[in-house]
C-alpha cells in the first residue's frame, strides 16, 4: 500500500509536471520586480533612507497575486482528475479516497508555501537590488518581526481561500467552474463584506472575506463590524475551515465514479 508521502510526492510531480506551474513562479517573480521599480522611478522608496526590508514590506500586497494562483492550483487538482479521465486509475490505488484527498490537499499547502517563500526572497532580491540593504540589528529585527507578523495574516488568508477552492474542486467535475468561482470570491468577496458594511447589516460579520483579513487587526485599527475580534474571526475561519474540509471529503468519498 502506497504510503502517505508517496501519495503526496506524486501529487506535487503533477503540480510541478505543467508549464503553467513554471509560468506561475514566473510571474511572481515579475511581480516583485516590477514594483521595485515603480517604487524606485517614482520615489515611493529612497535608497539610502530606505531598504531591502522595507521594500519587503511595502510591497506586501504581491501576495495577493500568491493567492489567485494558490486558487487555480487548488481549484483544478481535484476535478482536472475527472477533466482528464484520469479519476478511476487514481481510485484503483490501495490507497484510501481520504488518503488520495489528503495527499491533494497537502499537495496545494506545499504550492502556498513555495509561492510564499518565493515571493519573500524575490521581494528581497530586488528591494536590495534597487534601495541597498541595512544590518543595523536594531532596525532590522522589528522589521522582520512585522514581515514575519503580515506574511504569517496573508498565510491564513490564502490557505482559507484555496480551502474554498479546494472544496468546489471536490465537489465539482468542473475545474473551471471550481476556478471562476475562487476567483469571482477573491474579486467580490471584499465589495460584498463593505457593501453590508456601509448598509449596516451587522450579519456580514459572519461572512468568510470579512474575517480571512486578521490584519485588520493590526496595530489597533477598527474592525469591519461591531464585535468582530481576534478570537471571533478565528472561531469564525475554524468554521468554515472544517466545514469546507468535510463537504470536500463527503463528496469525494462518497461520489460514483463513472468516467
Amino acid at each position: 500500500m502506497p504510503n502517505l508521502w508517496s501519495l503526496i510526492r506524486m501529487e506535487n510531480l503533477k503540480i510541478f509536471e505543467r508549464s503553467r506551474t513554471w509560468v506561475f513562479f514566473g510571474a511572481l517573480i515579475t511581480c516583485s520586480f516590477i514594483i521595485a521599480w515603480i517604487m524606485n522611478w517614482f520615489g515611493f522608496l529612497n535608497a539610502g533612507r530606505d531598504d531591502a526590508w522595507e521594500f519587503v514590506w511595502s510591497s506586501v500586497q504581491t501576495l495577493f497575486l500568491a493567492k489567485l494562483l494558490a486558487s487555480v492550483i487548488a481549484g483544478d487538482i481535484v476535478s482536472s482528475e475527472f477533466a482528464w479521465g484520469t479519476a478511476k486509475l487514481l481510485l484503483i490505488r490501495p490507497a484510501s479516497r481520504t488518503k488520495i484527498l489528503f495527499a491533494k490537499y497537502m499537495a496545494v499547502l506545499i504550492f502556498v508555501a513555495l509561492c510564499m517563500i518565493l515571493t519573500l526572497f524575490s521581494s528581497f532580491l530586488f528591494g536590495a537590488m534597487f534601495f541597498g540593504i541595512r544590518f543595523d540589528v536594531q532596525y532590522v529585527t522589528p522589521k522582520w518581526q512585522d514581515i514575519g507578523a503580515v506574511y504569517g495574516l496573508f498565510f491564513v488568508e490564502i490557505i482559507m481561500t484555496a480551502t474554498f477552492a479546494f472544496m468546489l474542486s471536490a465537489i465539482s467535475r468542473s475545474s473551471s467552474f471550481s476556478i471562476g468561482l475562487s476567483v469571482f470570491f477573491i474579486l467580490a468577496g471584499p465589495a460584498v463584506v463593505e457593501l453590508c458594511r456601509m448598509v449596516g447589516f451587522d450579519g456580514g460579520k459572519y461572512l468568510l472575506s470579512a474575517n480571512m483579513n486578521l490584519r485588520q487587526y493590526m496595530e489597533g485599527n477598527n474592525p469591519l463590524f461591531e464585535g468582530m475580534s481576534p478570537g471571533f474571526s478565528i472561531t469564525v475561519l475554524l468554521i468554515y475551515f472544517f466545514v469546507f474540509h468535510l463537504l470536500s471529503w463527503i463528496s469525494f468519498t462518497r461520489r460514483d465514479i463513472d468516467v
